[in-house]
């Protein structure tokens, strides 16, 4: 029966896909056909070759990933550095419903449709935990992938145990183990762009055995592939040092202490941002200053005339503590102390022009502490605990304007669009002759471009600071129970119990840099005055961004709110035979609501909670004595006031949706072929869409309507249709004195939106990108040599996009790298 639910489930939601979809589909019914005729695998085929037993924290405690009623993929330390992921944007490529920008400048994580966009005080939607330790930026996505023994990715809500912040899911990165036998191993990466990349982790006793320690060290440096023609320059430098160091103390039989310190550097010179599209009257005005600006993002050139720039520096310290009781429990007890400081520096306009930069610091301190007790394997199973953490978040959004009132309305076009409409009943004829006006936009560039002569260089105008100082403190009771009532039969219940305080100082200033005023000017002569800016005393405050920016007014605001909120989960879990586990999970995610980080008046400061239930089946199985793997599920999440952040021309502001739902299915086979080829294919078919957001954004070239109605519209950053194969071997072919290593990946995407707006401008276009691996490894594993390529085929691909900034009808992006490639060469002892 359980098997039919499954199957209707999936051919229901099938029916929702467009033709090209049900045929990128076939791989993947192909394999439930062959998988299904395999159940009745002869003794012979049993005997054949198994995949290895993966085995997760996923719930806290050690388990078969093919036990655990969760959508969950895992990936060892031997793949990470098999196939070279230096980065969690090639890790997503292997796990279904994942879409991840680890860049230093504006990281994310979307899950399942669900995530965090680029915001100081919006919280994650899905939980990053180092070692059991949750961190909650985006940020430590972009450290180097350091001696890990994995990385476990679980999919859906998983508040019960790992907090509010876990609404979409979990990433886990579990690293190295200390070791009672010395070790040591290195590597060295070298590639396109002078990438040079050195790896070392080292291991052994201590103290008559009782202690073990590791340390592991990463330098990675990679130049640059954007050139900057505005200022000359390579963009996207980036020089990345982390480090660690475990020491684990066996005290005695019962009682285990482990010791961690951790750090990183990151630093990127410039964020390789690039035009992607532009109206007449901006490209006039741009090729003013600069005569090699254009809209491909895929020619690895940029045109800024700020060099901007980002850095990241973290610590963290962890203590943990493991009691092992006479009933076989284990009490346990992590303590974490971490802090980030990051500093951020870019051209906001994203244009050659001498217009708006953007300096964004943030400076985060976080203290936690769990104490749990888990209990033994048995006929009832729970983990329970406390949980505590606070942080202390200090964030600047500093924004400078170098030009004038009146040549921000004449390089834009701005005061001529809304004269014209004033004067006209057809507003989409007015913003195109306004917007494709090439020489009035030349013109007014030119006379910008005087005026910073006379005046010996381009100097602020007025100023937008932002000072956000935020305290959080937030303390929860959890536990989760599983009653094991047959050997087939299951019940897992759970809860979550979370209180939380959010303390807040904010002050958001106007300044007059020319007059020295602070504050909103008081405007006369229309809607758009121009003001004289000369020498000589002059009491008018801000006139520019209240104008550029809707709604930007001076204040200073302190705010408290607490939250209180249950997360509750219950799971079914059945078991066919030792080979075959179904389940159904029902579970709520949660975020509390918050303050905008980025706010630029007191009305949109604060944002409500969101919530969310989703329900989940699945089915785990393995086939032809171990040697094939198939785990599908099919889930529904119906959310409540969704939190969104829209980009209104200079940052995002984080608002509630009215409702969405997301549903689909996701799927991961694997098959070890009787001559030890490794076959793979993982992949989601994804329907998700607004029920309700009628107070939506617009696109920035829309005239009708102040706001847009997005309802029935699908979310940002979700795929109909995403799916990846791989193939692997390695192995000793004709008796050769070492192990010959080969690999492939084919990875494809339907299109995915990139801007809250929908623009269909700012798209990811469908595509498929292949990578490759090929080397030699020694009979003992004590060298290797390995040839890596990426994007082989040298797909252009966008990253992100968005609109551009005061220029209406004009977007930028980011392109994800193009064909590289790469040698590495190891040794360990």
């Amino acid at each position: 029966m359980l098997f039919l639910i499954v199957g209707m489930l999936i051919l229901k939601l099938l029916s929702r896909w467009r033709s090209r979809s049900l045929l990128a589909a076939m791989p993947i019914l192909a394999v439930v056909g062959v998988f299904s005729i395999a159940s009745d695998a002869s003794a012979a085929e049993k005997s054949r070759l198994r995949l290895e037993e993966v085995v997760v924290v996923a719930q806290k405690r050690e388990e078969n990933m093919q036990t655990v009623p969760l959508s969950v993929t895992a990936i060892g330390g031997d793949d990470i550095v098999g196939k070279n992921m230096g980065d969690m944007n090639e890790v997503a490529n292997y796990v279904p419903n994942l879409d991840i920008l680890a860049v230093p400048s504006f990281p994310s994580i979307y899950m399942r449709g669900l995530g965090s966009s680029y915001n100081r005080g919006f919280e994650q939607s899905v939980a990053i935990l180092i070692d059991e330790v949750f961190y909650g930026r985006a940020s430590y996505i972009t450290q180097g992938l350091l001696d890990l023994a994995a990385i476990e990715v679980l999919r859906g809500p998983q508040g019960t145990l790992f907090g509010k912040n876990s609404s979409a899911g979990a990433i886990h990165f579990r690293s190295a183990q200390p070791e009672q036998e010395f070790g040591l191993k290195g590597d060295v990466l070298l590639g396109d762009r002078d990438l040079r990349r050195v790896r070392v982790a080292a291991t052994g006793p201590l103290a008559n055995d009782k202690i073990s320690w590791r340390i592991a060290l990463l330098d990675e440096q990679r130049d640059g592939s954007i050139h900057n023609t505005t200022l000359n320059i390579k963009e996207e430098n980036r020089d990345t040092q982390s480090a660690r160091m475990r020491v684990m103390w066996d005290v005695s039989d019962d009682f285990t202490l482990g010791f961690t310190l951790s750090g990183g550097v990151v630093n990127q010179a410039g964020g390789g941002t690039q035009l992607i599209a532009l109206r007449e009257r901006a490209r006039a005005a741009m090729l003013v200053f600069d005569d090699q600006v254009n809209e491909n993002p895929f020619d690895e050139k940029s045109a800024l005339d700020h060099a901007g720039s980002s850095s990241r520096e973290t610590w963290d310290a962890t203590v943990k503590a493991d009691w092992s009781l006479d009933n076989g429990s284990i009490v346990t007890s992590i303590s974490n102390y971490s802090w980030m400081d990051e500093d951020l520096s870019f051209d906001a306009d994203f244009s050659p022009i001498p217009f708006l930069v953007l300096n964004n610091d943030e400076d985060l301190r976080q203290f936690s502490q769990e104490l749990r007790i888990t209990s033994a394997p048995g006929k009832f199973e729970y983990v329970g605990g406390l949980y505590y953490l606070q942080t202390d978040l200090q964030a600047t959004y500093d924004i400078a304007d170098f030009l004038l009132l009146s040549e921000i309305l004449l390089v834009t076009g701005e005061g001529e669009r809304i004269a014209c409409l004033q004067a006209s009943n057809d507003p989409q004829a007015c913003q195109d002759a306004v917007l494709d006006d090439a020489n009035s936009g030349q013109l007014a560039a030119q006379q910008i471009q005087t005026r910073i002569g006379l005046e010996g260089g381009a100097n602020v105008v007025e100023s937008s600071l932002t000072r956000f100082a935020q305290m959080s403190k937030s303390g929860a009771l959890f536990g989760q129970a599983t009653w094991h009532f047959t050997d087939q039969l299951s019940v897992t219940l759970g809860s979550r119990f979370n209180y939380e305080e959010k303390v807040l100082d904010v002050s958001h200033r106007l300044i007059n840099n020319r007059s020295g005023q602070e504050g909103n000017a008081v405007l006369s002569g229309g809607a758009f005055p121009l003001i004289n800016y000369g020498p000589g005393p002059n009491p008018a405050g801000s006139a520019i961004f209240p104008i550029i920016i809707a709604g930007d007014t001076q204040f200073s605001a302190h705010r408290e709110r607490d939250d209180f909120n249950i997360i509750p989960k219950a799971a079914l879990q059945y078991v066919f035979n030792d080979d075959v586990m179904s389940y159904l999970t029902v579970a709520r995610g949660y975020k509390s609501g918050g303050f905008n980080a980025q706010p630029v008046n007191d009305q949109q400061l604060e944002f409500d909670e969101e919530d969310a239930m989703t329900y989940e089946l699945g089915l785990k199985s393995e086939w032809l004595g171990g040697a094939a793997r198939f785990n599908v599920s099919a889930f529904l999440t119906d959310f409540d006031g969704l939190q969104v952040a829209t980009f209104n021309g200079v940052s995002y502001v984080v608002g509630n949706a009215a409702s969405a739902s997301i549903q689909g299915v996701e799927y991961e086979a694997m098959l070890i072929t009787p001559m030890g080829v490794l076959l793979g294919l993982n992949g989601a078919f994804t329907d998700a869409k607004y029920d309700q957001f009628q107070n939506a954004p617009c696109g920035a070239e829309v005239t009708d309507t102040p706001s847009c109605d997005l309802s029935g519209k699908r979310l940002r950053l979700v795929p109909e249709v995403k799916t990846t194969f791989t193939a692997g071997y390695q192995g000793q072919l004709f008796e050769l004195p070492f192990i010959s290593v080969f690999g492939m990946t084919a990875s494809y995407s339907s299109e995915v939106a990139l801007a809250t707006d929908l623009d269909p401008i700012d798209v990811r276009q469908p595509e498929t990108t292949y990578g490759v691996q090929l080397g030699l490894k020694s009979l003992n594993d004590s060298w290797h040599v390995m040839v890596f390529g990426d994007n082989v085929t040298d797909r252009g691909s966008l990253a992100g996009a968005q609109d551009a900034p005061a220029f209406r009808g004009t977007h930028f992006g980011g392109a994800y790298p193009a064909a590289s490639y790469e040698l590495e060469l190891g040794y360990r002892f």
